[in-house]
């Protein structure tokens, strides 16, 4: 029986965590962060490693990646024992080993949830005994549930607690005419938090329509240079994104009348449906929420999250 106490040691790595689709706006979000490496495991091993998080945090309505990462989830992995179990027609081998995971905010540097689970694997091989015991990790125990929910939890907390913090901040934004990072800033708090959600609503609102406004002048110029090219479709496709509050919504909608008797027939009734939207303020207001989505998401894209670390896994 031989004993292994493996500590490993990661210099600083950097993660550029780029942003997702405007379904994870809106939504609590864990980014997955990984080692690059790690003595004892190999690329393989890390990304079973990485898809096995990837499940335990999905497996509990939590999205695995977001477009704004304050919020990060990552594994330790350390082995403690191995040994060589005599027999048969090869030796086996057997590990004990230990998956630690943690929940930390990174503005803060502040841990909001961990989890600790005793792992056994075993094989023909070191190798193959460290992969046999990260193809047994239990997503759906328990332990992890808890962890998880601890977590979200946590994050409600949050965001609940700068609210007002958010809410002021992104009202300098746009008094600086910043509407996009106001809205991304907007667009960070989580729907679970209702009681903050409801009330950043009427500021994304604000912080959309003044963003309207003020490149509603460009899209216009951009309609009339696709209705110079004969891009009827594409005039349309600009001038549909220009908000009925909006100060050029006229011109728009003048524009919108010369393009669409130069479309054909299908084109005009899927053009029709779509500009039903103005005349119905709910179908209105959900169209708000998708376009201040967009602009946030695209926000992130422009900037996305550096998460540095360093730490010592024992």
């Amino acid at each position: 029986m031989k004993k292994i106490l493996l500590i490993f040691v990661f210099n600083i790595v950097t993660y550029i965590i780029y942003a997702q689709s405007t379904s994870d706006i809106g939504k609590i979000a864990l980014s997955v962060i990984m080692p690059e490496n790690v003595d004892g495991l190999d690329a393989s091993q890390l990304s079973k490693l990485e898809t096995k998080i990837i499940q335990i945090v999905s497996g509990s309505g939590i999205a695995a990646s977001g477009y704004n990462n304050n919020f990060v989830i990552y594994p330790k992995f350390a082995i403690y024992e191995s040994n060589v179990v005599e027999g048969g027609m090869q030796n086996i081998t057997v590990i004990t080993c230990e998956l630690s995971l943690f929940i930390k905010q990174v503005e803060n540097n502040v841990l909001f949830s961990s989890v600790s689970m005793q792992l056994k694997g075993s094989g023909n091989a070191k190798t193959t005994a460290i992969t046999n015991s990260i193809s047994k990790i239990p997503i759906n125990d328990n332990q992890f549930k808890t962890f998880i929910e601890t977590g979200k939890s946590k994050i409600i907390q949050y965001y609940e607690s700068k609210c007002d913090d958010i809410i002021s901040k992104s009202d300098g934004l746009i008094k600086m005419q910043k509407y996009e990072d106001a809205l991304g800033l907007l667009m960070t708090v989580p729907e679970e938090v209702t009681s903050c959600y409801t009330k950043i609503q009427g500021k994304s609102i604000e912080a959309y329509k003044a963003f309207q406004n003020q490149r509603c002048a460009k899209q216009i110029q951009e309609a009339k240079t696709s209705l110079a090219s004969t891009n009827y479709n594409g005039a349309l496709e600009i001038l549909s994104r220009i908000d009925p509050s909006s100060s050029c919504f006229k011109e728009g909608q003048s524009l919108i009348k010369n393009a669409e008797a130069k479309v054909n027939v299908e084109e005009k009734k899927q053009w029709d449906l779509k500009m039903k939207v103005y005349n119905d303020n709910v179908a209105l207001e959900k169209e708000r929420i998708n376009a201040m989505k967009e602009v946030a998401a695209a926000y992130y894209k422009s900037k996305p999250t550096t998460v540095n670390y360093s730490y010592i896994i024992r």
